[in-house]
């Protein structure tokens, strides 16, 4: 079953809000990747295949290679992708923000508490 892109985004934000909180970083990326890729396998219609993700229209999760340090802040890490910033904290909270075009506000599109219950604060 294909369901639009919207709609997948959708479905990914409210798994991750629905799901228990991550205790650390590396547990909060991989709620994160599991639930883009558990949505997009059962929703898109496109298979698995990272070298075409300009293509294929299907949404992959941040990658190792985008990930940064956030200057003065060793309790967090960011991954860049196109259109926004992931923020994991070493609690486990996530915060996704878009990358604000000219004269554009950023956007929080997901600010999810870690395991005692702090968002990530920038």
């Amino acid at each position: 079953m294909s369901v639009s892109r919207k709609e997948r985004f959708e479905l990914i934000l409210k798994r991750l809000m629905d799901a228990e909180p991550a205790r650390t970083q590396e547990e909060a990326y991989a709620l994160l990747c599991d639930t883009m890729n558990e949505v997009e396998d059962e929703f898109s219609g496109v298979i698995y295949d990272p070298m075409n993700f300009l293509n294929d229209g299907r949404f992959y999760p941040p990658q190792r290679d985008a990930r940064r340090s956030v200057a003065g802040r060793p309790d967090l890490v960011r991954y860049r992708s196109r259109g926004h910033n992931t923020f994991i904290s070493e609690d486990g909270a996530i915060r996704i923000q878009s990358v604000p075009k000219a004269r554009q506000e950023t956007v929080v599109i997901l600010d999810k508490p870690g395991h005692n219950g702090k968002k990530v604060e920038l």
